[in-house]
């Protein structure tokens, strides 16, 4: 009889290998090393266990044991998994992606298939190797659990064989687009784009193998590259909103139009961009959109389509639309800076923010800077600059005095004012007034890392408030969303952004919750009477310990139309209280939700009766004006 090292002479034939008696010695042995905590005896009694279990448990669609296979002295253990089903496509990847979910690797794997006259079983086998007793305990621990999971993963269906064809196509498409980036990326950004948490797996796992499948290679790799150097561009320069459009061809719906809009989640909506390309490109076809937001906060907003005739849009239909996105741009922060006007200036605004800087610069003992757009026209824009320096006041000085050179040496830029330095504790604080010339400026995007570059040659290392801002907002709004799975997620985004920066950045999350129902319900009131004036009021609060709400704060919440311009006499009215104020735009009409207190306490029942009175008063007497 042929012993193994002969079979496996003679079967190396085939490969026309000719390896002499001592190497093939050593490979062989290697093989044998590499089994001999799994030897053929103990596979074998694994695979009778489970035939003889599948023979009498044929009630059963999967069947799975778990033992171990070795076990020295000096601590190594190897710990053995079963698994009989009827075999099917993917049974083996299932089962291993089950081990490595868990958080170990695999030691050992085998898998069988068995033919019988009734079906075809697959059978498994997985070894998982410990080294010290903690280990081995732990994997001896979760050992029902992998089994449950088996049990609940590893039967075959032919929807679940469909999914694992679709994701395999999948890889195999990821695998060219990782080899065309591998091609155009710099060595640094390389874990950032492919690793495990880069662009390329967030592209490929939010996106169908149809839509993949219709992409070129090269447009796919361009478009992940993109998605990373806007956020890092964002990231680095601040409130900058980036903006590429170009045309791609599909495999099988000809040429399509891309729009890639990155910007602070703050102060992009995908609402905003889908009107701004409608305004500029009617009757436009929306093919697909996508939106997702990092974890510092920066949203990017993928849109694409085709014009009313079903084709890509020209060169100058594409200029046009980029202009109409930069007006966009503008006109936010129009918005924004007449907003903060009409609920007091700048000084009111600054009240609020400079104890959140003054706090975080003696927390940190970095210099803390917050930018703030005020009037905005086509000609120019004005920036409000706080700056809060935990330094003595003649070492501020000095570097205010930098600053101010720096960004006034800019071409364009002009400094209106300085003004003079307040301490806070062991820190200075400045307001810089900073107009920027429109007409000046090639390009108006770069002037938020223009701004930001100088200053930071001037003042070294500091902390941009509003990115630090950004990063707390969305772990809060993913929070928040946890807690409010019956209302559409793009709503909860939308309101949430809404409501005013400090207060939703201090509050507990109760209270903003209560915000968001309460807009949800006036946009329910708003669908039945479309024209009207409407008022809504509730109590808002924390939950304590025995579960019942603890009253903080009225919540009045109103709306009516847009062309109404009602806030100065809402304000008027709300004037005896202490109001925090948030406003946002639906359906063209002004929804205001306001945080009411008196004496830091709610309201009471009285007060409130007599506010909406007042409120309800004002309805009619706009009314009646606009009958005359």
């Amino acid at each position: 009889m042929q012993t193994l090292h002969e079979k496996v002479r003679q079967a190396l034939g085939k490969y026309d290998l000719k390896i002499d008696e001592k190497t093939l010695n050593n490979y062989q042995k290697m093989i044998e090393d590499a089994q001999v905590l799994f030897p053929l005896e103990e596979q074998h009694a694994l695979i009778i266990k489970l035939l003889h279990e599948w023979q009498h448990r044929k009630n059963e669609k999967i069947i799975s044991v778990t033992s171990e296979a070795c076990r020295t002295k000096q601590g190594t253990c190897v710990t053995t998994f079963g698994v009989l089903s009827t075999d099917w496509p993917g049974l083996s990847d299932t089962c291993l992606g089950i081990i490595h979910e868990m958080g170990w690797n695999i030691y050992f794997n085998k898998g069988i298939s068995y033919s019988t006259d009734q079906e075809n079983l697959g059978i498994i086998l997985i070894g998982i190797r410990t080294e010290g007793e903690k280990d081995h305990q732990d994997i001896v621990s979760q050992a029902r659990t992998i089994l449950e999971k088996f049990h609940q993963a590893a039967v075959g269906t032919k929807a679940k064989t469909f999914l694992i064809s679709e994701e395999i196509r999948k890889l195999e498409i990821y695998s060219q687009v990782i080899a065309e980036i591998e091609k155009k990326v710099n060595t640094e950004d390389m874990e950032a784009i492919i690793g495990l948490n880069g662009e390329a797996v967030k592209y490929f796992a939010a996106r169908s193998r149809d839509y993949i499948e219709n992409r070129n290679i090269i447009d796919i790799a361009r478009q992940i590259i993109l998605n990373h150097d806007f956020i890092q561009k964002i990231h680095q320069s601040g409130n900058t909103i980036e903006l590429d459009i170009r045309n791609f061809e599909t495999k099988t719906e000809g040429s399509f139009t891309g729009v890639t809009v990155a910007g602070p989640a703050h102060l992009l909506h995908l609402e905003d961009c889908l009107k701004t390309i409608e305004m500029t490109i009617p009757e436009y076809q929306l093919k697909h959109n996508r939106e997702f937001t990092t974890s510092q906060g920066i949203a990017v907003y993928r849109i694409e389509f085709v014009d009313s005739t079903n084709n890509a849009l020209t060169p100058l239909e594409q200029e046009r639309l980029k202009k109409a996105f930069s007006a966009m741009v503008l006109n936010l922060r129009r918005d924004r800076a007449k907003w903060i006007e009409s609920i007091g200036g700048f000084e009111q605004y600054a009240r609020a923010i400079i104890p959140l800087l003054v706090r975080e610069a003696q927390t940190t003992g970095i210099t803390q800077v917050y930018e703030s757009v005020g009037q905005a026209t086509d000609l120019f824009i004005d920036f409000k600059i706080i700056v809060v320096i935990p330094e003595s006041r003649a070492v501020a000085k000095k570097r205010v005095s930098r600053t101010v050179n720096g960004l006034e040496s800019v071409s364009g830029f002009h400094i209106h004012s300085v003004k003079p330095p307040r301490s806070y504790g062991n820190t200075e604080v400045f307001i810089i007034d900073l107009r920027v010339q429109l007409t000046d400026i090639d390009n108006t995007e770069t002037i938020y890392s223009t701004i930001k570059s100088t200053m930071s040659k001037a003042l070294g290392d500091f902390r941009d408030f509003d990115e630090g801002m950004r990063t707390l907002d969305t772990a809060k709004l993913k929070a928040v969303r946890e807690r409010l799975k019956d209302i559409n997620k793009s709503l909860i985004r939308e309101f949430y952004y809404a409501i005013e920066d400090f207060y939703r950045l201090s509050a507990p999350g109760s209270e903003i919750e209560s915000h968001i129902r309460i807009a949800v319900n006036m946009i329910d009131l708003i669908k039945k009477d479309e024209n009207g004036f409407l008022v809504l009021t509730r109590q808002t609060g924390t939950v304590g310990q025995s579960g019942k709400m603890i009253p903080s704060a009225t919540l009045l919440c109103l709306a009516y139309p847009h062309e109404q311009k009602l806030l100065q006499p809402i304000l008027a009215i709300l004037e005896p209280f202490e109001v925090t104020l948030s406003r946002l735009e639906k359906s063209g009409r002004d929804i205001l939700i306001c945080r009411i207190t008196k004496n830091d306490k709610p309201l009471k029942d009285q007060e409130i009766e007599k506010m909406v009175t007042r409120l309800n008063q004002l309805k009619k007497t706009r009314s009646d004006q606009s009958k005359a």
